[in-house]
């Protein structure tokens, strides 16, 4: 049995039981408070009024609300209420008629003459006329809130659809960038070093199998999300200058608690893009850690106008699209802190996100 029709079989034990309860209590609960034995025909009319209040409640909650109520054409349909309000009256003035209730019941209960001739009759059943406004109240409730709920559920399926696919386009965006800048370090390492060139082809060369291969899940191991970093690290410490000094440290052990892949690297490729130069005293600091399942990542490095050199990608969207990526898949579990000092000239990165 599918998860539809278990929910659609509840649904219908709750309605029956709940008619069930509404039935004793506003039909046939009074009558038996009386204490008398009420004729067969007292009975019929009230299993009559009883499938016609049914048949009211569904009529208005399937059919009046979303054609009329829910489309803002309230006075038609408080037009289609009371209409149906005096109709149910006056079939249950007709059924009483034709079943001659009131002379059946004074048989049984013997009503005292009105001083002056006839006691006047009832033109309204106020019970039944509050129980039927009652209903009609019930359904149009029931309604307007099934409505809203099944918009609500709509929206939120929507969202989780457009977060899911931005979330994949914002990944095969960053993926690209990372591989491209990765590879233009490797181009220019080989006119120096074609030794250390060959070795950082093969660091690079595991770093992209984990990128293909095990970044395609939604989460991965915090472990091999860290073994990458080191690997991307020691790969662009073979292009930096002498001048150039590069500290980087992180807590060991690291629990494998999961993570969203390839989420840190942009804020460390920031810091080589744009805290390094060739002619200048540079320093990048990189500290990563996880205390109380917060993941800690600070970098720290000098701003430097970025070199555009012939081939180049220009770049400019991993850091960005990091920052949505953290909106949408930890809404409210990161901060993220960010200080663009452009008078101390540096820049600095403080992130922590809650794994747990």
């Amino acid at each position: 049995m599918t998860r539809e029709n278990t929910k659609g079989g509840v649904v219908a034990a709750m309605h029956l039981l709940a008619w069930a309860l509404l039935g004793f209590v506003l039909v046939f609960y009074q009558p038996l408070s009386w204490g008398v034995s009420l004729p067969a025909v007292f009975w019929v009319k009230q299993f009559l009024n009883f499938g016609l209040l049914v048949a009211l409640f569904y009529f208005n909650s399937l059919y009046l609300v979303p054609q009329y109520l829910l489309k803002n054409r309230i006075f038609i349909f408080i037009l289609w209420v009371v209409a149906l309000v005096v109709l149910m009256l006056m079939v249950s003035k007709l059924i009483d008629h034709q079943l001659e209730i009131r002379r059946h019941m004074e048989q049984i209960m013997p009503r005292p003459r009105h001083r002056g001739g006839p006691k006047p009759r009832h033109l309204i059943d106020g019970i039944l006329l509050m129980t039927t406004l009652l209903v009609v109240g019930v359904s149009t409730s029931m309604a307007v809130i099934q409505r809203w709920q099944a918009d609500a559920h709509l929206r939120d399926t929507v969202e989780k659809q457009n977060i899911t696919s931005e979330l994949a386009l914002l990944k095969a965006q960053i993926n690209p960038h990372f591989f491209f800048n990765t590879l233009n370090n490797i181009y220019a390492l080989s006119y120096t070093n074609v030794e250390e060139s060959r070795e950082a082809t093969l660091t690079l060369s595991r770093m992209m199998r984990y990128l293909l291969y095990e970044t395609q899940q939604d989460v991965a191991p915090l472990s091999r999300e860290f073994a990458f970093i080191d690997d991307y690290i020691e790969l662009m410490k073979l292009r930096v200058q002498s001048s150039s000094n590069v500290q980087y440290t992180r807590d060991e052990p690291i629990p494998d608690y999961p993570i969203a892949p390839m989420l840190l690297l942009p804020f460390i490729e920031n810091a080589f893009k744009h805290g390094i130069n060739a002619s200048q005293q540079s320093e990048i600091k990189i500290h990563a850690g996880l205390s109380n399942s917060a993941l800690t990542l600070h970098v720290e490095n000098h701003i430097f106008p970025v070199q555009k050199v012939a081939g180049a990608e220009s770049g400019g969207i991993g850091l960005s699209n990091t920052r949505r990526r953290l909106d949408l898949l930890y809404p409210a579990r990161h901060r993220l802190e960010i200080d663009n000092n452009q008078q101390a000239n540096s820049f600095t990165v403080h992130l922590t996100i809650d794994l747990t």
